[in-house]
């Protein structure tokens, strides 16, 4: 597992852990909201990045079939499996920008991230930004 680093993917072997050896999930660095004056509710403009083996990224899933909102936010599914360099969209890149990874991304949201790539990412595709990267906050918009 890896992590960005002032905007770039660094390749680490150092998973957090707790005492017991059970990843520690790290906390997430976006937290903003559709509704939000620099975010309205508009179709198509936000996008949903998962891992369909990412719990946290299933539960949005969910709450999005379950809100109807399957035509309004397009749904982009990386890899299932995690290497070294992040998630990776296979076999086929990214259709917004034609990125191969999600870190891709994070540095374009912004330039000097510092911190895990996580799924799910709600990203803003008029701003070009990400919008929220914690399920439990996705969920509730």
């Amino acid at each position: 597992m890896g992590m960005m680093i002032n905007g770039r993917w660094v390749a680490e072997d150092d998973i957090p852990r707790d005492a017991e050896g059970r990843f520690v999930r790290s906390e997430t660095a976006f937290h903003h909201r559709i509704g939000e004056p620099d975010f309205p509710p508009e179709p198509g403009r936000y996008h949903l990045y998962v891992s369909l083996a990412c719990p946290w990224a299933h539960r949005t899933l969910i709450m999005r079939r379950l809100k109807g909102l399957e035509a309004l936010i397009p749904v982009h599914v990386v890899h299932p499996h995690m290497l070294e360099d992040g998630w990776a969209f296979r076999p086929e890149p990214e259709p917004l920008y034609g990125f191969t990874h999600l870190s891709e991304l994070y540095a374009k949201a912004d330039p000097r991230y510092t911190g895990r790539v996580s799924v799910p990412m709600l990203w803003d595709a008029k701003q070009e930004t990400i919008v929220n990267n914690e399920s439990s906050e996705i969920v509730r918009m």
